[in-house]
């Protein structure tokens, strides 16, 4: 009996952590459209630069924690 407990509870904690990357990868798959639509705009509004430069550095960010993440060895 302890053993179905046990399965049943692996494959809830398996499930619970697709869920949480998959919402991870749909929300930087937001964020970077998010982020490539914002440069558009302001490059076709002819905004400042900086304001351009900033949309690209929080996309560098995002990217970088993306690599960061996708790195990381699980604990086990």
């Amino acid at each position: 009996m302890l053993q179905v407990v046990d399965e049943v509870d692996d494959a809830l904690g398996a499930a619970r952590l697709w869920s949480v990357g998959i919402g991870a990868e749909i929300g930087m798959g937001l964020a970077a459209g998010t982020g490539f639509a914002a440069i558009g705009l302001a490059v076709w509004w002819g905004e400042e630069a900086a304001l351009v430069f900033t949309a690209a550095g929080m996309l560098s960010v995002a990217a970088a924690l993306k690599i960061h993440g996708s790195t990381l060895k699980p604990s086990r």
